[in-house]
Formats: C-alpha cells, sequence, structure tokens
C-alpha cells in the first residue's frame, strides 16, 4: 500500500492563493500574450493594453440638432431681417452630428425656423444665445491620447462602439488560456456505445462509465474565454499519465487532469506530478471535490479534479476559473451574492442502502473530514417579490437528480452545528 500519510492538505482559499502565487499569472510585471483582432470580433475578450483616441472627436465644428447654419455676428445686435438673406451665403441646413457648412458658426433648430416652399428662404422666430450656440467645437468630446478603455475592461457592444469612435478598428486582447484536460481511468469510455441488445438494455461497454467530464471542461473553459485543447482517456497506467501530463504542459498554458488523486490502487496522478514538478496540494476542505490538487510542471500549472461531474462542475468553478480569470488579467476572485435562505437545510439521508447504518469498514476514519471542513449544497436561487434573492436549498449531492435544478451553491460547515444557516438567514451564494 502506497503511503498517502505526506499528503498536503489545503483551504479552498490557500489553494487559490498558491496556484496563483504558483501560476506566475498575477505577478505586478506580468503582461499577458496579446492578439489583435477585428473590433467587430472582439466581444467578450479582455483588453490587454489602454486605448487611446487616435483622432479628435467631432473632428470639426459639428452640429447638435437638425438646425439652420447662420453666422453669429448677424445676431450680436438682435433679431436681423432675413428676407433678403441668401441659402448658401447668410444661411444653410445643418444636420445633426454633421460639420457645420464652412464660414458658418452659430446653429438654430429648425423648430424655432419657417423655410420657404422652395428653400431658399427663411423666418427666424428665436435667435441663439451666443456665438457657437447648437454646435460642437472640433475635438469638445475626445483629444487625441484621451482614455477611451483601461486595460482589463471586457468588450461588450457598447465598449466596442467607445473605442472605434476613437478611430479604431481592431482591439490588443488577452490572448485566450489554452487548457488541456486529460480524462484518466480504466473505467472510462466515450459516450455513445452501441447496444449489443436494446430490448435488455444491455450495452457493448457493460461494467464501464461514460466519460462526460470533457464536455464540462470544454463548456467552462469556452464560457470563461478560454481555448479547449482535448486528450483522450488515458488509462490508469503511471507511464501514460506521466506522459500525458508532460505533454499536456508543454503545449497549454493551464492542465487539468480528471482523477487519479486519490488512494485507490490505481491512482498514479499525485505521485506523477511530484515527479515531474513541485506539489501544491493534495487535497482540499470540502466535499465533494476533497481530492482536489495543484502542481506546477515546467512551469505550467497543473490542476487536479475528481472524478465524477458533481464534484468536477464545482471544482472547476473554485479553482479552474480563478486561472483563466488572472491569466486574462481580470480579477481571479469573484463576488458572492447574498440571499435569503428560504427553508432550513435539508437533513443528511440515512447512511447505507435501505436506511442501515454503515458498518466501520465501510466509512473513512474522521481524519478524512477535519475541523474546518465544508460541504457544498446546492440551491436553486430566484428573485423575490420583496427584490430580494431568494435561495431554496435541494436535496441530494452535486450531480445527482435531486439537485438538478440548481443554479447555484454555498459552503457549509460540517463541524460546528452552531454555525449552520436555518431559514430566514442571509448565506452567501455562488453562482453555477
Amino acid at each position: 500500500m502506497r503511503d498517502h500519510s505526506g499528503h498536503i492538505e489545503l483551504t479552498r482559499e490557500e489553494a487559490v492563493r498558491k496556484s496563483l502565487e504558483a501560476s506566475g499569472f498575477t505577478a505586478e510585471d506580468r503582461r499577458p500574450p496579446i492578439d489583435l483582432v477585428p473590433l467587430a470580433e472582439s466581444f467578450g475578450r479582455v483588453l490587454a493594453e489602454d486605448v487611446v483616441a487616435l483622432s479628435p472627436v467631432p473632428s470639426a465644428l459639428t452640429c447638435n440638432m437638425d438646425s439652420i447654419a447662420v453666422h453669429w455676428a448677424d445676431f450680436e445686435n438682435g433679431m436681423p431681417d432675413t428676407s433678403s438673406w441668401v441659402r448658401g451665403v447668410d444661411w444653410e441646413f445643418a444636420n445633426t452630428g454633421v460639420a457645420m457648412p464652412a464660414g458658418f458658426d452659430t446653429a438654430i433648430v429648425v423648430e424655432h425656423v419657417r423655410v420657404s416652399e422652395d428653400e431658399q428662404h427663411v423666418a427666424i422666430d428665436a435667435a441663439p444665445s451666443a456665438r457657437g450656440a447648437g454646435t460642437h467645437p472640433a475635438g469638445s468630446r475626445l483629444q487625441v491620447g484621451d482614455l477611451l478603455e483601461h486595460a482589463g475592461t471586457v468588450i461588450t457592444p457598447d465598449v466596442a462602439a467607445h473605442i472605434a469612435s476613437g478611430n479604431h478598428a481592431t482591439a490588443a486582447v488577452a490572448r485566450k488560456p489554452r487548457v488541456a484536460f486529460i480524462p484518466t481511468g480504466n473505467e472510462l469510455v466515450p459516450a455513445g456505445a452501441p447496444a449489443l441488445e436494446p430490448a435488455s438494455g444491455k450495452f457493448a461497454e457493460t461494467g464501464k462509465n461514460f466519460e462526460t467530464n470533457s464536455l464540462l471542461v470544454r463548456g467552462k473553459v469556452e464560457q470563461w474565454g478560454g481555448v479547449y485543447v482535448p486528450f483522450d482517456i488515458v488509462p490508469d497506467v503511471r507511464s501514460k499519465i506521466r506522459a500525458a501530463i508532460e505533454r499536456a504542459a508543454r503545449i497549454s498554458d493551464i492542465v487539468v487532469v480528471n482523477a487519479g488523486s486519490s488512494k485507490g490502487s490505481d491512482d498514479w496522478t499525485c505521485e506523477v506530478l511530484e515527479e515531474l514538478g513541485e506539489v501544491i496540494c493534495h487535497e482540499t476542505n470540502h466535499g465533494p471535490g476533497h481530492h482536489s490538487s495543484f502542481a506546477v510542471v515546467d512551469g505550467t500549472v497543473v490542476v487536479g479534479i475528481s472524478g465524477p461531474s458533481g464534484g468536477a462542475s464545482p471544482t472547476l468553478d473554485f479553482y479552474l476559473r480563478p486561472l483563466m480569470r488572472a491569466y486574462l488579467g481580470l480579477d481571479p476572485i469573484l463576488s458572492k451574492t447574498p440571499a435569503i435562505l428560504t427553508d432550513d437545510l435539508p437533513a443528511k439521508k440515512s447512511p447505507g442502502a435501505a436506511g442501515k447504518a454503515k458498518a466501520a469498514g465501510e466509512q473513512r476514519p474522521s481524519k478524512a473530514r477535519p475541523k474546518g471542513f465544508f460541504a457544498i449544497r446546492m440551491m436553486k436561487v430566484e428573485a423575490g417579490a420583496d427584490g430580494m434573492l431568494h435561495a431554496t436549498p435541494l436535496p441530494g449531492r452535486p450531480g445527482s437528480k435531486e439537485a438538478a435544478a440548481a443554479n447555484a451553491y454555498t459552503l457549509v460547515p460540517t463541524d460546528d452545528v452552531g454555525r449552520t444557516p436555518h431559514a430566514g438567514d442571509v448565506i452567501a451564494i455562488e453562482y453555477r
């Protein structure tokens, strides 16, 4: 039996902090690699540099509203007699956002002007207040060099339009992090195996588990702004796991290894990571996902997540998302959201099949749940009539059918009943 007594356990917060430090993504002097992309293709990307205006806005004296252009000098001594005015000499049409006709310096909105049928003569009902009234001077909105957007800004359609207003057609954005995903396990096969006897429910891969976490990881990586780098299923063979991790560390910015970090006879991930680099931790203080691990191999951070999707999903949120956000130059830590707990947390189901208590040999020793351990509890969060968010606790563990409707979760301490939240308490929730 291999010795696991030296396994390092960290809290979730410590694991995030140490993995961020080890990644180098939060170093003060770090600049993310840059891609230059057309603004029309930049939505959702993160600006890698400050953006400044390349041209003044407006570039010339511009009309504020649909108006006629006039000379202020004609109004300095009061309302002039316009009966002999000539279009193009004494007045001219001026439209919203368009440069004022050459030689004119003031505008009067058309609602205060009566234009003849042949559009050559005007009568004016209200005079302008001052030279330049109804206009924007050149450069009054933006001067060359004015800051448009800060580095670290996520480009939305509004942000893209603002950048374009400063005469930019492209944006320098943080390159998307390449995230390699390595699923491991002798029991895994790709989903979609054909049935041998459909009527009986017997399948070609009876006794195997269908590999689903590649979909989970890919969806999250792409949602968070990264590039998914898929690896084939790797069997529980030490040399093959080592080769896959070495290759992934060479070709990606972050590596995710799925399973193989527990204490089974075929779990080699932690040993391989200890051989290849520096292990930050082997375990964390929550469940599911207790056997989450972190290491650095050839300068590339490696995140080890537990096998089933119920544990893999929140641990990707906990540990992969901060690394990806830091790589992109964003704040790695997302704020938690307060919500009112609508009901007491469901009681845990009776242990064992048919509610029978488990024998000692079926339970892990209590040291596997040390002081400060947290359980992930699934929530359905909705807006209440009082304008507050209401969190309804759902039965079942993450990944179970009972918790399928959950759109958020919270962490609840397991070692102090007095701190367990009750109906009416405000809790901190995290969206899935």
